[in-house]
């Protein structure tokens, strides 16, 4: 099997419908659950993005207040378009780690480890891990998956800048609380500084427990408290450790690294 098609087949095999459960090489022809939206959407892949937010599974419309603001927020253009323009070099000074993303992609690849096979940068913004992920060219498949069709777009004109190709990069527009993923599909799962804009922290972090296969890792990270949970939701250290343990990580299997207001979550299943 050529790399296109071990690529291709192993997408078939991780990616499952929200509503349904089923992946490609599972799902009917005709599913009374997910009206068939699903297998139609996904043939598109992964030239294309494809929406596999329960919402529009269901409905073929997505559902404007769905999310809370702290979700929503990320869906405004104007936020899309001043992410990647303003965050990076705030978090470079050292609001995120002493070096910014050069820093925390750094730490998460040495966390990964070599000969890597699926990973996910689930809530992935404009995929700047992603991308940096696909110029080192060092796994089988990279997904990018955001709730933000805004983000997403801006994701895809920074890979035509960076010279990714759309086939090294799967582009999902997906929801954290109903992942579009087999259990135990993939290998590595990212998530920078997104767990306080989750809708619930404790359902995303399961979700993507299920989704990791034996040995998997997750490496996320997030703000902290005593930053005030006025539109984000802020964990301390302890409860953020708990809720990884809740989603069904092992406690020894847990690690919780802070720096300031900012907190480095390491799992293993």
């Amino acid at each position: 099997m050529d790399k296109n098609k071990k690529a291709m087949s192993s997408l078939e095999e991780a990616i499952a419908c929200p509503v349904c459960q089923k992946t490609l090489t599972t799902a009917p022809s005709d599913c009374n659950q997910c009206q068939n939206y699903f297998r139609q959407e996904v043939t598109k892949m992964p030239l294309a993005p494809v929406d596999l937010t329960p919402a529009q599974v269901k409905d073929g419309v997505d559902v404007v207040n769905f999310q809370p603001l702290r979700t929503e927020l990320f869906r405004l253009p104007i936020i899309s378009f001043l992410y990647e323009r303003i965050l990076p070099p705030i978090w470079a000074m050292g609001l995120r780690n002493r070096g910014g993303m050069d820093t925390e992609f750094q730490q998460c690849i040495e966390f990964f480890g070599q000969n890597l096979g699926t990973v996910a940068d689930i809530s992935c913004g404009t995929g700047i891990f992603a991308r940096r992920l696909a110029l080192l060219q060092q796994c089988q498949q990279i997904i990018a998956l955001d709730y933000s069709e805004t983000m997403l777009g801006q994701l895809q004109q920074q890979m035509q800048r960076d010279g990714i190709l759309p086939s090294q990069i799967t582009i999902i527009r997906g929801d954290i609380t109903a992942l579009p993923f087999a259990p135990n599909s993939l290998d590595a799962v990212y998530s920078g500084a997104a767990i306080h804009c989750w809708p619930d922290a404790t359902t995303g972090v399961r979700n993507i427990y299920q989704a990791l296969s034996s040995g998997g890792k997750l490496f996320a990270t997030t703000f902290l408290q005593p930053l005030p949970s006025i539109i984000f939701r802020f964990f301390t250290a302890d409860e953020l450790q708990q809720i990884a343990i809740t989603a069904g990580f092992h406690p020894d299997c847990v690690q919780v690294e802070t720096r300031g207001v900012y907190g480095t979550l390491k799992c293993i299943k």
